[in-house]
């Protein structure tokens, strides 16, 4: 598995059945002295027996070039000793090692090939032998068993170990293949984390800088307002300013902590319902609140927290502020939210395509829940239902 941009796992075997001068050199210096040295015992038996060894010579020689030619020179030798009744049984010993290469091939077709040649030359060595016979003894059922059997060992005894080889090979890069696949897929489920990281620290950021700098902004107004007719009015707001600018201050540095990696620093607290309705109301947003079960902490418990943070931001930042807010909690079955907030008159407001609503939307989701918003009848309304048992 592999994906783009990452390296393809590694042929452990590219090295091994790579073909190379040097290679081809010692298999042709090998079949040299393989021919020169049987060709000079058989040449005083039969020049049939040479041949026939110079033919299978050739196959050694070019064994890792061309398995076709491999093939074709086994094919030749046999076929020569057959039409001249002559066994070149010196010579013959060749066919094992060729067999070997064949049975190894990386082409399947090479190797089915290499399998029903072998399987051929077994019976037609069998039938042959047992049938026509040879100068070297008479045709019988005994000489034809014992040429299947002894061409059975050499050719399909050579085929037979070359494929388990193959197999083994095989098997090794198989395992090869599973450990690059595991640690592509493990790359990958890093990858999704983080990203799962950087979201999240982001929907936190936007909670927070909009949360906190809309209190600020709302108090700001209120105390300069009220500065001279009501001092302990401005000096609350003040107050207030004073309190959530502190505490959005330790909150960005947590966040700034783990975007450096800093495993030590605390995540954002989830805000409370409680703490961020009495905020809210100190700015002067007046909130209609009703709620129906007890609230519990876990996954369920931190989206309520910051979903309810955001829609009172929103309705801070571009609500009517001069008529009530409507906010119901339901924990009896689940987690049901509702945050109703009037429009200003002659605004335009639709579903958003930004920062706080997207953060809201995935919260829920990541809790197993749903959110709705939009406008309805001069209201700008939040829906959020998230199942009983669907997270912690």
């Amino acid at each position: 598995m592999t994906t783009e941009g990452s390296p393809p796992p590694a042929d452990v075997w590219r090295d091994a059945t790579r073909v190379t001068i040097r290679r081809v050199a010692v298999d042709v210096g090998l079949a040299l002295v393989f021919a020169g040295v049987l060709s000079a015992i058989q040449l005083q038996m039969s020049a049939a027996m040479v041949w026939a060894t110079l033919v299978l010579s050739l196959g050694l020689a070019v064994r890792r070039v061309s398995p076709w030619l491999v093939l074709a020179t086994g094919v030749a030798a046999a076929l020569i000793q057959v039409l001249t009744g002559e066994i070149a049984a010196y010579g013959d010993v060749a066919y094992a090692p060729l067999a070997f290469a064949l049975g190894a091939h990386v082409s399947s077709a090479v190797r089915r090939t290499a399998l029903v040649a072998a399987a051929v030359a077994v019976a037609g060595a069998g039938l042959w032998s047992g049938l026509v016979g040879s100068e070297m003894f008479d045709a019988s059922l005994s000489a034809g068993i014992g040429m299947a059997a002894v061409t059975a060992v050499f050719i399909g005894g050579g085929w037979t170990a070359g494929f388990v080889r193959w197999q083994r090979r095989q098997a090794i890069q198989a395992q090869v293949d599973a450990a690059f696949a595991g640690a592509e897929q493990k790359r990958i489920e890093e990858l999704y984390h983080q990203e799962q990281e950087r979201s999240r620290i982001a929907a936190d950021m936007h909670d927070l800088v909009a949360h906190s700098w809309a209190v600020v902004a709302a108090q700001a107004d209120g105390a300069r307002y009220v500065l001279r007719e009501d001092p302990d009015r401005a000096e609350g707001a003040l107050s207030v300013i004073g309190e959530t600018a502190r505490s959005a201050m330790n909150d960005v540095r947590g966040l700034l902590a783990e975007l450096r990696g800093f495993e030590q620093s605390p995540a954002v607290a989830a805000p409370i319902a409680d703490r961020v309705i009495d905020r809210m109301r100190r700015t002067g947003l007046v909130i209609e609140h009703a709620r129906y079960g007890s609230a519990h902490p876990g996954d369920v418990g931190d989206a309520a927290g910051f979903v309810l943070t955001e829609s009172l931001t929103n309705a801070l930042k571009h609500g009517d502020r001069g008529r009530p807010v409507e906010v119901v909690e339901d924990w009896r079955d689940g987690y049901a939210l509702r945050v109703a907030n009037p429009l200003q008159p002659g605004a335009e407001a639709r579903r958003g395509t930004g920062h706080g609503l997207r953060g809201m939307t995935e919260r829920v989701a990541a809790a197993g829940g749903r959110l709705s918003a939009g406008r309805q009848d001069g209201l700008w309304i939040v829906d959020v239902r998230i199942p009983a048992g669907a997270a912690g």
